[in-house]
């Protein structure tokens, strides 16, 4: 009985070459930035554990917008809204809309629930079809 599977020959090459591409992916420059990525995905693709990305579909590339996606950088104030503040008439109006919302829901909650149809009894199964003759 064997109890280890001996990889087949040149596989720790191979391994070998798939954790030097992926440990060279994980190193910087020092700085914060990959200085090495393009030699990591083509070492990663050498092997074949990566491939090339496809061209996106036209409807995807037409939702997409030409300029690049900015983010909000972190600890500046977006710029003021452009709708203003609601007067305390708009905010008591839309309290009430609310309250009247919430006791509309209440009031469905509560409502009378039908009695169940169920007696307690569970009826028996059918029984099953009789099997084919065997020959």
């Amino acid at each position: 009985m064997q109890r280890f599977h001996v990889p087949a020959r040149g596989s720790g090459m191979l391994f070998a070459v798939i954790v030097a591409a992926f440990a060279a992916g994980c190193a910087t420059d020092g700085e914060g930035t990959a200085g090495s990525a393009p030699l990591t995905v083509a070492g990663a693709r050498l092997p074949g554990v990566t491939t090339t990305a496809q061209e996106p579909a036209e409807f995807v590339r037409s939702s997409r917008t030409a300029a690049p996606t900015t983010f909000i950088p972190v600890g500046v104030t977006p710029p003021p809204r452009a709708e203003p503040k609601r007067n305390a008439d708009a905010v008591k109006k839309l309290e009430e809309q609310l309250d009247a919302q919430r006791n509309r829901s209440r009031a469905y909650a509560a409502r009378p629930k039908p009695k169940s149809q169920y007696d307690g009894k569970i009826p028996p199964r059918p029984a099953p079809a009789p099997a084919p003759a065997a020959e």
